[in-house]
């Protein structure tokens, strides 16, 4: 709540400035030119946006990095624009790629290690949440028999609402079987069609973090391309369908969570690459400088719902695990 405090902080008083700033123009009480303000301030949203990165909490792996570059980005075009720095965007950016280098170095040697009690993101367990609610109360061996029909209780309205139901239902199954096949409603996705036929669907972000799978939804082939933040991909919830299912992520700067169920009719086939962090795969682990792992799940091949996943980052962690 903190962090959410600090960014509502922040944007509401920016956006009482940029207010009270086209108000006073307006009244002519002051003479500024608003397109000299934005073109000489922009750079404060970048350290905005790293400030906030900050307060959020992403203080390890990738978000500290992240972090940390905007706030250098940000910081040199302000100067420059304001006449602080007199050093020319191409001579910068030749330091800058080593410097962002040397803080994901950094930020990977000095990253607290996380115990496995701790396990940041996770679902709940399936078999564990027994420990969090109560469990329902016990139902009867032998429910009660429904009540006896006697026939004097019968009002001569029930008779006549009744052959109504009977006509309005007929009519209901008259109109389905007349209907073409066109307006039909589709249910292919539901009983095993390949999802590569499927809409693609396609999801990018810029600066903060990214979530798929907060809620239930029908799983399809999925593009997913972040540049500073965290990506979280919750499977748990999803209806994946029959056949196999791609999923692409490509991060720059940010750790990739993924959760699978662990389920007997799922496979799972992973690749991942990162140039700067740690990489766990189901049961395949490697971390360090420049790493890649693969790996499946047991019977992938015989499995009749595939998720083919394909993740690649250039500073940030990477964990596919499967839960249940």
């Amino acid at each position: 709540m903190r962090h959410n405090w600090f960014g509502r902080l922040i944007g509401g008083l920016l956006l009482i400035g940029i207010g009270a700033l086209f108000l006073l123009n307006q009244m002519g009480i002051t003479d500024v030119s608003i397109g000299y303000l934005f073109s000489t301030f922009w750079p404060v949203f970048l350290i905005f946006a790293g400030l906030t990165s900050l307060a959020s909490g992403n203080r390890h792996g990738g978000g500290l990095a992240g972090s940390l570059i905007l706030l250098l980005i940000g910081g040199y075009f302000l100067g420059s624009n304001l006449g602080y720095i007199s050093l020319d965007p191409g001579d910068f950016f030749k330091y800058f790629f080593p410097l962002a280098l040397i803080i994901g170095g950094i930020c990977l040697i000095f990253r607290p290690r996380y115990s496995h009690r701790r396990r940041e993101g996770f679902p709940p367990h399936p078999h564990r949440r027994h420990e969090q609610f109560p469990p329902p109360p016990p139902s009867p061996l032998n429910p009660p028999p429904p009540p006896a029909f006697h026939p004097e209780m019968e009002s001569p309205l029930d008779s006549i609402f009744g052959s109504l139901e009977k006509e309005e239902a007929k009519k209901e199954a008259t109109q389905e079987k007349e209907r073409p096949k066109q307006e039909r409603p589709k249910y292919d996705h539901y009983y095993g069609m390949d999802s590569d036929k499927g809409e693609v669907v396609n999801k990018s972000g810029f600066i903060g973090d990214v979530h798929l799978g907060q809620d239930y939804f029908q799983l399809r082939p999925t593009n997913i391309s972040h540049f500073i933040g965290d990506t979280v991909i919750d499977l748990t919830k999803a209806q994946i369908p029959y056949g196999e299912t791609k999923i692409n992520v490509s991060s720059f700067i940010g750790d990739v969570k993924i959760f699978i169920p662990e389920d007997m009719d799922i496979g799972i086939m992973a690749t991942s690459s990162a140039f700067i962090g740690d990489l766990k795969v189901l049961k395949q682990k490697q971390g360090g400088f420049m790493s890649s792992v693969s790996a499946e799940s047991p019977y992938y091949r015989e499995a009749s719902k595939k998720i083919k996943l394909v993740v690649s980052v250039f500073i940030g962690d990477v964990k596919v695990n499967m839960v249940g």
